[in-house]
This record gives structure tokens, C-alpha cells and sequence, in this order.
């Protein structure tokens, strides 16, 4: 944001001192753009806050101070925040850029110094070395809820949703909540919260290669948040959280011992097709972590100075201090100094306006045309839906002029190149069908942090009774549902996807059925023609035989001449005796074998006679050989000849039939 060259040098030496000072009350313009200004150092800064409810105007009762986040650890917000004079404030909203434990156990010592809010000594199994506990930060609001501390991987690092009332007295937390003995009442509460953000592919793969520099050990170059992930990113007990893909955030637990896969992400192949593969964008998943602790009055002695509650924060915000619509911190500072409606009384309504936010950055409309992003999955259905449907009619298409050259009795090659046409693949449905289930895990990963959401909201708006904090988890709510409606689409696609590929497979069935049945009834048609043949070869065979013999010109002593007549009863008579004995032979399944019996027993009684060993097993192996004859199926010539008679229409009738049934 432009500013005076006076003002800048004002701020430049202000930071010397840690924080970035507001000219006089430090409520002017100016001031408050600072606190929106771009942190693109290498030293990292925080914010500050302090809200004035009672302010006519809600830019007019705003007090900010960015001072470094080494100085906001070793000095405290009451102290940084006591040097602006002629300010009143009930609220105070203290702000870290990055999920660094290190940081925030730091800072919650600082706050406990400040409200005078005692280490609380805890009994461990040494009893000689008891264990100071700070109240804000007990086990069962932090370290239990670190998940991924085990792991070596950065994408298994957050904190388990929760949303927890405490109490800063242990003594009350260990007593019956519904006991009057408690001492106070459970007013505090943290909140941890996943959320759903985007960045910009290259932003993100710059991050990348700054995290593995700093993995190998190499020397990291001086952009934004390099000091911090050379110093915090494999902190021993109080790593930073990175922020996380979609699949990493919904696959943790298989990432524990490796890294995920990559993986393609509907919305970062849309983005590249509509600008580059630069400027593409990438869904992450972020973690809010908010703290609200409530305040106290003053005594009315001269040191002792009322506290305001105190809500504190930590979430990213954008690589290398690029402001842009997904900045989250942004957001809520142009919300808070336009004014809100109701407006802001509590801590609760400012802590609702941040979670609205961190809720609502992936689903508002931003002036950019391509970052709907509910607009990119329902595109990507469309689109897949629109290309299944162009599939299915291209195959009806191909059907129908199939069924035609069946029906006309076309030669079967031309039915085989038909079967052959693209239309009848499952290739174009088994892409669809991967990329549909693609789609579909995406929004699962999607309806995973929703859920959490929703779940986190719910309970915050049970504990924290607030008309905006119910406004906001109606809102999540309405996202939620949303969502799944486009979900519903997905599945719908799916399951239109998997039928059309059970059809074609079904098609190219019946038609593999239908063009087998042509080849069995071409088949039967060659086989009679071969019939036909093999008779007239069977009768008129012996009679060229017959004649041939007697027509050889061959010279005898007692020569005469043969008359027809003589020829003809020798030849016909036996032609005719052998062709019936071979047609009888060759349709006679019964005269084979018995045949077959008979000289069987001549050829056993020779073996018997002669007194040669393995007669007997010779005639067993030969009944056994038998045996198998007749198990096996009948020739094809009687099969055909079966097919010659009315059995072969009835067939053809049966088979039209369930053909017609499937179709």
C-alpha cells in the first residue's frame, strides 16, 4: 500500500525498536495500513489489536502495533501496547503469521506473566523435580493434541480439532463441573480448526524446494519465512506446521514413515487450462489455532491495571507476503474496520468474525472470474458427464446400423469390422471413469474438513453463547450441504459411467453370440454341401472302380466279348452293396461299435490261442477305448445332421429370443 516517504522512515525506525509505531494515538490511516502492509522480510512480524466497542465509528475505537515476533516474545503485548497513550480498549486480538508451537509456548509464558496467572506445579514420577504447568497450554489442550510428533514428515504435523472450555485454575478443571465448589468458571476456551485455503502452484513448489534446502541442510536463500523454517521446521519438541495439500491433510495417517504421492488436482488442471501452468492453483488445507482468555478488573491498586480479554491467533498467511483474496488476515482487518452488523461487543463476536473468515475463504466469490471454486468441480462434472453422454449416443448409433447388417445377413466380415468400430471400446469410458473417481475423492478429502468444521463450530457455539457465532455455524452448515449436492452429482455421473461400460460389454456379448450362431449355421450349410459330396463320392467311387476294371484293354487266350448287360450286373450290384455298407457304417453309431466289439474278441481269441501275454490287457485297454468313444460328444456330421432338420429353427427361434430379452 503507498504511504508517505516521512512515514516510511517513521516506520523504519520505529522497527528498530520491534514494533511499527502509530503516529500520535495511533488510529490514523496510515497506521492501519500497516497492519494490513505485505510481510515479505526476512524477520517475521505479528500483530496487535486492541478494539474499543464503545468507538462511534469502528476504524475510529482500532489500535494497531506490528512489532517483531521477537519482541512480542520478550516484551508481551500489555507492554508493547502501553506505550500508546489516550486509549481504551476492552479487547485485544494478538496475531502470529505461521502454526509455530514454538512461538505460542512463548508466548502464553509472556501472557501468564502479564495476568499475573500462576505456573501451577503438576506431580511427576520424579517427586523431587515437580513440573511446572502453564494453565494455558495443560496436555490435554496442546502436547496430546500434537499429531505427526512421532513422524519425520512434515504433512502428518497439526493439532486435533478441538474446541475445549478451561478453566485456568487446575483445581477447577479436576472438580465436577456441575459442583459448587469450583472456584471459577470454565470462561477460557481454545479452538483448533482445519480449514480450506488455495495458493498459487508456483508459490507452492517455491516453498517446496525451500523446505528441502532446509532438509538437506543446504544454505537456504533469503526469502520470506526462511529463517523461520531453518530455525522451526525440525524443532526437536515445538516444530512449525506447514501448511498441507488436500490429499496430504486427508491421507496423514499414510504418510506417517513417507511422502504421499503427488497428487493431480481437478482444480489445479482447470486453472492451468484457463491461464498457465504458473499461475494454476492448488488446494491446501491451513489450521486456525485461537485462544480466548477472559479478562479481569482492576483491584484499585496503582500497579495493578484492568486486563482485556485476550483472543490470540495463529494461522498462515501467503508465501512470500503476497496479499491477494485467500489472505485470511486481511480479510478480517478490512471486516472489522468496515464495521459488522451487529456490531462487535465481546470477544466471542470478534473471535466469530475470524473463524466466519477461515471458514469462508474457500467458498466466497472473489473478484478473480476462476476462484469459485464450488464452479470448477461442478464444470468438471459437466464436462465429464457431457463427453459420456456423446459416448453413449455414438454407440446407440453403432448399434443400430450393427443390428441392420445382421438383419440383412451380411457376410460376416463386414459384421467383424462393424464389432471393431470405436464405438463399441471402453476406452473413452474407462478415462472418464478415472477421472470422475478422482473427482469424487477430491470432494471427499473436501466434505473431510467440513465436517470437522461443522463439528468445530457446533461445539464452539454450544460453550460460547453469541448471535454471530450461531450466524456462523449456520453458514458452515449451508457450505457443507452444498457441497455434498455436488458430491451427489459426482456419484450420479459414476454410477451412469459404470452402467454404460456394463452395456458395451453386454453388447459386444450378444453380438459375439449373434455373429458365433451365423458361423454355426454357415458351418451347417458347408457341412451338407460336404455331405453331398461324400455320398455321391461313396456311390459312384466303387462303380468308376468297377468300370474302370473292365474297360482296361487286356488280351486273353479265351478272350471274348463282354456284354453290356453282364457289366451292369457285375457292376452296379456291387457298387450298390458297398455304398450301403459304408453309408450304414458312417451314420451307424451302433454298427461301429459292434463292429468294433467283434474284432476286438477275434483279436483277444488269436492272442488266447497263440498264447501271447497281455491278451487280457489288450482287450481291457480296448474296452476302455471304447468307453471313452462313446463318453465322447457326437461327430459333427450327426450334428449337422441334426441342424438339417426342424431342431435347427427351433434353435434359431430360442436364440432371437433371448437375444431380444437382453436387448
Amino acid at each position: 500500500m503507498t504511504t508517505s516517504l516521512s512515514h516510511l522512515l517513521a516506520r523504519e525506525s520505529s522497527e528498530k525498536s520491534g514494533t511499527v509505531a502509530s503516529s500520535d494515538s495511533g488510529r490514523t490511516a496510515a497506521a492501519r495500513n500497516y497492519a494490513c502492509e505485505q510481510d515479505d522480510s526476512v524477520v517475521k512480524h505479528a500483530t496487535i489489536l486492541d478494539i474499543d466497542p464503545s468507538s462511534r465509528l469502528p476504524k475510529d475505537g482500532m489500535t494497531f502495533r506490528k512489532p517483531t515476533v521477537d519482541s512480542l516474545l520478550q516484551r508481551g503485548p500489555s507492554e508493547i501496547m502501553s506505550e500508546i497513550k489516550g486509549h481504551r480498549t476492552s479487547i485485544r486480538w494478538v496475531h502470529l503469521r505461521s502454526n509455530c508451537m514454538s512461538w505460542i509456548e512463548d508466548l502464553m509464558e509472556k501472557v501468564c506473566e502479564e495476568r499475573h496467572i500462576s505456573m501451577q506445579d503438576h506431580n511427576s514420577q520424579r517427586p523431587s523435580t515437580p513440573v511446572k504447568i502453564n494453565p494455558l497450554l495443560r496436555k490435554d489442550l496442546w502436547a496430546h493434541l500434537f499429531h505427526g510428533k512421532a513422524s519425520d514428515q512434515i504433512q502428518t504435523r497439526f493439532m486435533g480439532p478441538t474446541c475445549t472450555p478451561f478453566s485456568i485454575d487446575l483445581e477447577d478443571e479436576q472438580s465436577d463441573s456441575t459442583s459448587e465448589s469450583t472456584k471459577g468458571p470454565r470462561n477460557n476456551l481454545v479452538l483448533y480448526l482445519p480449514y480450506l485455503n488455495w495458493e498459487l502452484a508456483q508459490s507452492w513448489k517455491q516453498r517446496q524446494e525451500l523446505i528441502q534446502e532446509a532438509r538437506e541442510g543446504r544454505e537456504i536463500s533469503g526469502q520470506a519465512d526462511s529463517e523461520l523454517i531453518k530455525m522451526y521446521l525440525h524443532h526437536d519438541t515445538s516444530p512449525l506446521h506447514d501448511r498441507r495439500t488436500l490429499h496430504q491433510a486427508y491421507y496423514h495417517d499414510f504418510g506417517m514413515t513417507r511422502s504421499l504421492p503427488k497428487y493431480d488436482q481437478v482444480m489445479q488442471r482447470f486453472t492451468a487450462e484457463m491461464t498457465s501452468e504458473q499461475e494454476a492453483k492448488l488446494l491446501v488445507v491451513d489450521q486456525l489455532w485461537l485462544w480466548i482468555i477472559k479478562g479481569k478488573g482492576s483491584n484499585g491498586q496503582d500497579n495493578d491495571e484492568p486486563m482485556p480479554d485476550l483472543v490470540i491467533t495463529a494461522f498462515p498467511g501467503r508465501f512470500n507476503g503476497c496479499y491477494d483474496s485467500a489472505d485470511v488476515y486481511h480479510g478480517v482487518i478490512e471486516h472489522l474496520e468496515r464495521g459488522l452488523e451487529p456490531p462487535l461487543r465481546s470477544a466471542n463476536d470478534l473471535a466469530a468474525v475470524i473463524v466466519e473468515h477461515c471458514t469462508g475463504v474457500f467458498f466466497q466469490r472473489q473478484l478473480e472470474a476462476d476462484k469459485w471454486f464450488l464452479e470448477f468441480y461442478a464444470a468438471a462434472i459437466g464436462v465429464i458427464r457431457d463427453k459420456q453422454k456423446a459416448a453413449f449416443t455414438r454407440f446407440c448409433f453403432t448399434s443400430q446400423e450393427l443390428e441392420e447388417l445382421q438383419i440383412n445377413q451380411t457376410s460376416l466380415l463386414e459384421v467383424s469390422r462393424k464389432l471393431e468400430d470405436a464405438a463399441f471400446s471402453i476406452s473413452v469410458e474407462a478415462t472418464l471413469f478415472s477421472q470422475i473417481k478422482d473427482i469424487i475423492d477430491e470432494l471427499e478429502c473436501i466434505d473431510y474438513i467440513l465436517g470437522r468444521q461443522d463439528d468445530m463450530v457446533r461445539a464452539l457455539t454450544r460453550t460460547q453463547k453469541s448471535r454471530s457465532l450461531r450466524t456462523v455455524s449456520d453458514i458452515v452448515k449451508e457450505r457443507r450441504n452444498t457441497w455434498a449436492g455436488i458430491a451427489r452429482t459426482a456419484k450420479i455421473a459414476y454410477t451412469e459411467i459404470q452402467a454404460q461400460m456394463d452395456l458395451k460389454q453386454k453388447q459386444s456379448s450378444l453380438a459375439e453370440a449373434r455373429t458365433n450362431r451365423y458361423q454355426v449355421e454357415d458351418s451347417a450349410r458347408h457341412g451338407r454341401i460336404m455331405l453331398l459330396f461324400t455320398v455321391v463320392t461313396i456311390i459312384f467311387l466303387p462303380m468308376s472302380f468297377l468300370a474302370t476294371w473292365f474297360g482296361m484293354n487286356l488280351k486273353e487266350e479265351d478272350s471274348g466279348q463282354l456284354t453290356l448287360g453282364l457289366i451292369a450286373a457285375v457292376v452296379f450290384p456291387i457298387s450298390i452293396v458297398i455304398a450301403i455298407v459304408a453309408l450304414v457304417f458312417a451314420f451307424s453309431q451302433r454298427l461301429r461299435d459292434w463292429l468294433a466289439s467283434c474284432i476286438e474278441k477275434i483279436i483277444g481269441g488269436t492272442l488266447a490261442i497263440l498264447g501271447i501275454h497281455g491278451g487280457r490287457s489288450t482287450t481291457m485297454s480296448m474296452h476302455s477305448g471304447l468307453r471313452r468313444d462313446r463318453e465322447r460328444p457326437r461327430r459333427f456330421d450327426l450334428r449337422l445332421r441334426r441342424l438339417t432338420e426342424s431342431e435347427l429353427d427351433d434353435e434359431i427361434n430360442d436364440r432371437r429370443h433371448s437375444d431380444d430379452q437382453i436387448v
